[in-house]
Order: C-alpha cells, then structure tokens, then sequence
C-alpha cells in the first residue's frame, strides 16, 4: 500500500477542476450486517472503550432504520403508510443497543420479521420499500425501480466503480447496479451489471466463470489481483477494469496484543491494495466518480455468530475508512473534503450480539467446547448471539466531507433516518447539487 501512495503523492496537483463548485467524489462504504454492538466489540478490544472507531469523529453522525415491506405491521401502502409500523420506537427505542435496554425490544427484535440485505440495499439505492429477495422491483407495479447509479449514469458526469469482498452480482452490487425480481438469479444480475449498468470499474470475487468472456465482450479489461502492482497496468486509464479477487481474507485478532492487534493472512490479495489502486485509476481518469466499497464478511461472522470473525471483518472495513480519510487529507492527490464526501453506513444488522459484560482491550472470548460431537457447552458468558438471522434494530450511518451537512435534514425528531434518505441524500449530492 505505501508504494502506491507515494505514486500517489505527485499526482493531480495541477489537474483542471472543472468541477470546482460541485462535489467530485463520492464514497459510500457499505458495511453488511454491522450492528452498533459490533462496532462497540471493535472499539473496546482495540482501545478498552467504545466509540474510538474512525467514523466515530465524523462530524455527521445518525441512527438508521431498516425495515422492508415484510417487515410492515398491516397493509403497506408506499403512498400512504406508518413508519412505527415499520419500526415500533415506542417499543424499541430510538437509540440502538446497548445504549438502550429493554426487555420488550429485544422480543419485539425476536419476532418481527427482518429485513434482508438487499431489500435494504434496495431501499438506499432507490428510495422505495420494496419485499424481501428482490431487486429494485416493486411487486405492485410489476416494475423495475430506476436506482441512484441510473440516474447518475443519465447524466454522464460522473464514473462509478463498485468493489466488493464478495461476489460482484450480490448484495450492494445487486441493488445499486441492477434490477430483478429475485436476488438469486445471479446469471442475470451478472450480465446486466457488464453490459448495461458498465461501471468504470469493478472489483470482486466471480464464481461464474463464463462472465469473464462476457466481460470481456462488452469492454472489460480483465485482470487478476495480483496483476494490479505491474507496471503495464498503469497503461490501462482509457479501458473499464474487472478485478478479479479470489477469494477475501479477514484479517485474524490476536488477543493480548502489544504492537499488532490484527493478523492478515499472507496473500497477493490484500484488500486494501484493491482499494487504493481503484482509486488511482479513476483519479487518473480526470472525471468526478461514485465508488461503492462493500464490506460483507461481517454479515457473514454474525450469522455464524463467530465473534473473533466479526472483530476481523469491522476491522478491515474500519482500516480501509481510515485509509481513504488518511489519502483525501494527504494532499497528495485532488481530493479533499471540500470536494470529497465518505459515507460509512450498515444496511441491516445481524446476529443480535449482546454482552453480558465487555471484554477488555485485547481480550477474546474463550472458544465454545463441543461435547459429544453434538452439545455445545458455552465457555464465555461475557457474550452472546440471539440470532443467526438479521434483525431491524437501528444501525449506523456516518458521513465527513463535501455537502455531509446536507444529511442532517433527513434525521427526523428522534435523531433517526431511515435507508430510504440514503438515496434521498445521495440524490442531494448527484442530482440537485
């Protein structure tokens, strides 16, 4: 990473800025299934305290609901409907865990039916409710929902690229690059992201093997990760990129750490280098640019309840945050926060994690014992999953930069916004700015 940024360092000091007067880029990191009691976990392992994550400074800071139709208590008219039929804040509050305990919340968690990642996904890239295991698509119209990435492809002043820890065709890639009625027909999805929606560039794992020719076919230049640091590449500004990660490793926690809190893998596919050469390139590309960085490992480690994974994964993503406000502040390249706006948000919360007590800095959960092949017995007490599923509990959204003011005129009366007012803020900054 340190070589690219000091590639970095000399680049675009003296590129025109014709865009002055608006805001040039736009970074939505979206962290699946991230809970705030997740990003307490994070905090207090690393630093003995909560709050101390690096979107924990941003200047612009809310609470988020994420309820989709299935979620609705009663007949859900998108014309004429209850939130608090969608999320009930007299029964589950208007802060989230563990800032707010109840007993009737954590029941009312229990039974009401959750959201699923791209239903809210949906919700923040079009600004419509829609049910669960679609894809922008609205059931009672029968019709596909123009998302943000649509509307900002219309007016062509702007390049997107989308990077994923996951399959490029599901969830965040699904919801703001393309439209179906199911979520699981990746077939299509796939082939509507390459050869319709046609980000600038794409980064992701890809397990349908024939779409790297159909890539190829509508204009893509494939390359493998560990392709990114030869110089030839370089070459490449005039052409749209598929990266193509083989598979994303969390990084792995040590427990009573001194210097390093947090083991990588050793591996060519650091996903960090991923991010900051996909920078580069549209840097180099001298045009404003929309970058989603999807996050999905942590969605993952929750429905598997598997706490040291989870650290892993909000990790990773609370490094890349840091990463990116490190390089826009750097002066190194054209991007600061008078043009620049970095957005870290959660879709949905998974797992239901609570504590019974918080762990100190540097310390792990003692590993679950299996007896007789069968019956596990419970080791630590400190924590504990209710959940393997997602849950509509209220989850975080962060913002710094260019226009972050502008989100503070969704929050509503109890400091509350819902995932449908991501994609009214973020029309705020592509549309009307």
């Amino acid at each position: 990473m340190k070589k690219f940024f000091l590639i970095l360092f000399f680049v675009y000091i003296f590129s025109p800025c014709i865009y002055a007067d608006k805001t040039k880029y736009v970074f939505l990191v979206v962290a699946d299934g991230m809970s705030v009691s997740n990003e307490i976990a994070l905090s207090n392992f690393l630093y003995g305290r909560d709050k101390m994550l690096s979107w924990n400074s941003f200047p612009v800071q809310t609470v988020m609901t994420t309820w989709s139709i299935n979620s609705y208590t009663g007949t859900y008219d998108k014309n004429n409907f209850d939130d608090n039929k969608g999320y009930d804040t007299n029964v589950a509050g208007t802060i989230p865990y563990p800032y707010y305990k109840s007993d009737k919340a954590e029941q009312y968690f229990k039974n009401s039916i959750p959201t699923d990642l791209t239903a809210s996904l949906t919700a923040m890239s079009t600004g419509q409710k829609i049910y669960n295991n679609t894809v922008c698509y609205d059931k009672a119209t029968e019709k596909f929902i123009p998302n943000i990435v649509d509307k900002i492809n219309k007016k062509k002043e702007f390049n997107t690229a989308l990077i994923t820890t996951n399959n490029f065709f599901y969830g965040a890639g699904a919801a703001f690059f393309a439209h179906n009625k199911s979520k699981n027909s990746y077939n299509e999805i796939a082939k509507e992201i390459l050869s319709k929606t046609k980000p600038e560039i794409i980064a992701g794992i890809n397990e349908i093997y024939e779409m790297n020719k159909f890539a190829s076919s509508n204009g893509y230049y494939c390359l493998d990760v560990s392709e990114i640091n030869e110089p030839q590449v370089f070459n490449l500004i005039d052409k749209k990129l598929f990266i193509k990660l083989r598979k994303y490793y969390v990084p792995q926690p040590i427990e009573y750490f001194t210097s390093e809190s947090f083991e990588y893998q050793s591996s060519d596919e650091n996903f960090s280098d991923v991010v900051l050469y996909s920078i580069k390139m549209l840097l180099e590309k001298k045009k404003p640019f929309f970058t989603l960085i999807e996050f999905t490992n942590i969605d993952r480690a929750n429905s598997e309840n598997d706490y040291n994974k989870m650290l892993g994964a909000v990790y990773d993503c609370n490094e890349i945050v840091k990463f990116i406000c490190d390089l826009v502040q750097s002066n190194s390249t054209e991007m600061n926060f008078d043009n620049t706006i970095l957005i870290v948000v959660s879709p949905c919360s998974s797992g239901m994690l609570r504590f019974n007590s918080f762990l100190a800095k540097g310390n792990l959960p003692r590993p679950n014992i299996l007896f007789d092949k069968q019956t596990i017995i419970k080791a630590d007490t400190n924590i504990d999953y209710k959940t393997k599923d997602n849950v509509n509990e209220l989850v975080g959204c962060y913002c710094i930069g260019a226009n972050s003011s502008l989100l503070k005129k969704h929050i509503n009366k109890n400091g509350i916004i819902d995932n449908t007012d991501i994609y009214n803020f973020l029309s705020d900054i592509f549309i009307n700015d």
